[in-house]
């Protein structure tokens, strides 16, 4: 019964055995989800690394190894004075106990630090997964005066068809003959042909509200078609590929040539309406089936962006990038950014540990949250054990 007078000892507890071992079945039913959400993530990356592994052996390049070695020595030396912590705080050693959690909390520091020099370079450069993978100008959308004039003769109409069909088709048709009750026709639009093309630019940029004086069909039009991932150069290829749609006046039929100078011909177009299923792109990402960007141009040349990253032993690797590479980056990100928010985690966890392990809340019969702390950081380690065999050794 002298338990029951004990400081720590919460009321709906008999002892504190018997609180110490319902705080550990706490925490492992917790790290048991834990689990189950990365182990979700490891099955998915066994999938795609079976269905694309043209993707690993091309991205596996990117990847430095010795970056991952130096996070996986941190995280271990992290998992052995966070161990020695709990050891310290149950002998009531409270200046080790601080010492090492402190040695823990920098660890963890220099891991998160180590991963931010790791991502700086692919966010420059565009190694990302969806959409930013195949944006490859660092200018972004700020681009005035007559600029978008000039890109236009100089559009590329195979990746305007692409959006076209991953996000104004639902709404404009498969060749702009419009969808009742979604969008106007475009292929025999007065608006269209009366307008220029850097003013068409504009219109699909800004959008158009249901209330403009101007609409027919007292629709939203969305700014960026309803798309925010957009860029300019983007919509100038829609503006081009939907140049290509317009029935002349006069004679009915589709026309291949545009009204931009440059344009002569569309590739691989057709006269007649494909059933939606067969006509689909593989991919909504444009030029995903094509060929992979993914480095921003600057004023240094391509090969020497490339000397960053790309080992003498594979220079030939980039030569041969396969389609719908951002799928690479987007599951690295999506793992190795999951674990790098635990981290953070665990580092929140730890200065709360160092407080109260200063403040003297914990003796040799209470260390509960403390030990808990430490199963917590131990799996977050374990998670490590495997990204990093799994993304930076194995090609």
């Amino acid at each position: 019964m002298s338990d029951s007078h004990e400081l720590h000892l919460q009321h709906h507890y008999r002892d504190m055995e018997q609180q110490h071992d319902a705080a550990k079945l706490g925490i492992w039913l917790f790290l048991a989800t834990e689990i189950l959400l990365f182990g979700g993530l490891f099955c998915g990356y066994a999938v795609f690394r079976a269905n694309h592994e043209d993707l690993f052996v091309w991205g596996e390049q990117f990847l430095d190894e010795r970056y991952g070695a130096a996070n996986t020595a941190v995280l271990l030396i992290s998992s052995l004075t966070m161990a020695m912590a709990i050891t310290y705080v149950q002998q009531e050693k409270k200046r080790a106990a601080l010492v090492t959690l402190g040695i823990t909390f920098v660890c963890a520091g220099i891991f998160m630090a180590i991963k931010s020099v790791e991502y700086e370079h692919k966010f420059h450069d565009h190694l990302l997964g969806g959409m930013a993978f195949y944006q490859t100008s660092d200018h972004g959308d700020d681009m005035g005066g007559d600029h978008a004039a000039v890109l236009i003769e100089h559009s590329d109409i195979v990746n305007g068809e692409l959006i076209w069909n991953a996000t104004c088709r639902s709404c404009h048709g498969a060749t702009g003959e419009g969808v009742p009750g979604q969008g106007v026709r475009l292929d025999d639009n007065a608006y269209v042909r009366n307008h220029s093309d850097k003013e068409l630019v504009t219109f699909v940029t800004d959008g158009r509200t249901a209330s403009d004086p101007e609409t027919t069909l007292f629709l939203d039009m969305p700014p960026k078609g309803g798309n925010p991932m957009l860029k300019e150069q983007q919509i100038i290829d829609v503006v081009a590929y939907m140049r290509t749609l317009e029935i002349p006046p006069g004679p009915e039929g589709r026309i291949e040539t545009t009204s931009s100078p440059v344009v002569t011909s569309i590739p691989n177009a057709t006269s007649t309406v494909v059933p939606l299923i067969d006509d689909l792109p593989r991919s909504t990402i444009p030029n995903a089936n094509q060929a992979a960007t993914g480095l921003a141009p600057d004023s240094a040349s391509q090969a020497q962006r490339m000397a960053v990253y790309v080992r003498p032993e594979v220079p030939q690797l980039d030569e041969h990038r396969p389609a719908n590479a951002h799928l690479f980056f987007g599951l690295y990100f999506l793992m190795t950014g999951l674990h790098g928010v635990h981290v953070v985690i665990g580092m929140i966890v730890l200065l709360w540990l160092m407080w109260r392990v200063q403040r003297g809340d914990f003796t040799k019969r209470h260390y509960a949250a403390v030990e808990c702390g430490g199963l917590y950081w131990h799996v977050v380690d374990v998670i490590w054990i495997f990204l990093f065999p799994l993304w930076y050794l194995i090609a």
